[in-house]
């Protein structure tokens, strides 16, 4: 059992100008964007609880109570990252939704914890495809079933203040998935994503710690890697020198990063095998 984390590199302007818009469009309205609607289209049928079937049914769902996410702004971002004052909690069956107390949707809210669980996966799982299918490049592993807190004593035994930037940084890959993007499991799902300026922070103030060095190239991540026989301290300092490399990888091209534990393009590909061209 477990999930294996990995950090990809992300394509963030993908993200807002092709994926949230047309989420944001089948939140607001139930309409299904032509490209969105071959996606459901060429999802692999396999019963009543299929891609195929589930999607649809829940854009059907949608049109006939639709969700204002203009009215959740407060913890909802425009990119659809999670933006409450509180760190989300995760457990077992389900991940994070909006607050019971506060949500202006009531209990027909498609996040709300109290609303039917099936259709906070179908839309979470959704999400999820689509990143996968259209944003996310290579990736690299980071460890099983962990998540960016996993750095913490790193940061702590380096001297990194708790007002530094980077703690944020960190945070942000851990929790922008609270909403959309954590999915039914202990720590499956997409956990978080930085835009690029923020990619490029967090390569820059990465730098700046006693971590593992080499060429700043996958080839050469994944040969230092493949080396083996860490201690589990040194096997955090290189999986924390991963994730700088990343950064810094996607702030060279233009990208951005995202952490996912479980997210594999290659089984959504296999899902969706009719949408796989570039």
């Amino acid at each position: 059992m477990g999930a294996d984390a990995e950090i990809f590199l992300f394509d963030y302007e993908r993200y807002r100008d092709k994926v949230v818009p047309a989420l944001t469009e089948l939140l607001r309205t139930g309409t299904v964007v032509p490209w969105l609607g071959d996606v459901f289209e060429s999802a692999t049928p396999i019963g009543e609880y299929g891609y195929d079937v589930t999607w649809p049914r829940l854009a059907a769902q949608l049109h006939e109570r639709p969700v204002d996410l203009a009215r959740h702004r407060t913890w909802l971002g425009s990119d659809l990252r999670y933006v409450g004052e509180q760190r989300p909690q995760r457990s077992l069956g389900h991940q994070l939704s909006c607050p019971p107390a506060g949500c202006p949707e009531g209990e027909w809210c498609r996040l709300h914890l109290d609303g039917e669980p099936h259709a906070v996966e179908e839309l979470n799982a959704l999400h999820e495809a689509l990143v996968a299918l259209h944003c996310l490049g290579p990736a690299q592993f980071l460890g099983r079933s962990v998540t960016p807190d996993f750095y913490l004593p790193v940061l702590d035994s380096q001297g990194v203040a708790a007002e530094d930037p980077l703690r944020s940084l960190l945070t942000a890959l851990a929790t922008r998935g609270a909403a959309l993007g954590y999915q039914f499991g202990v720590t499956e799902g997409t956990h978080g994503w930085l835009d690029l300026p923020e990619t490029a922070e967090l390569a820059v103030r990465l730098d700046r710690l006693d971590l593992p060095r080499y060429e700043p190239t996958l080839a050469a991540m994944s040969d230092h890697a493949k080396r083996g026989g860490f201690t589990a301290g040194e096997w955090r300092e290189t999986s924390l020198s991963f994730v700088r490399t990343m950064a810094t990888i996607a702030a060279g091209e233009g990208r951005a990063v995202l952490w996912g534990n479980d997210v594999s393009p290659r089984t959504w590909r296999e899902t969706l095998g009719a949408v796989t061209s570039p």
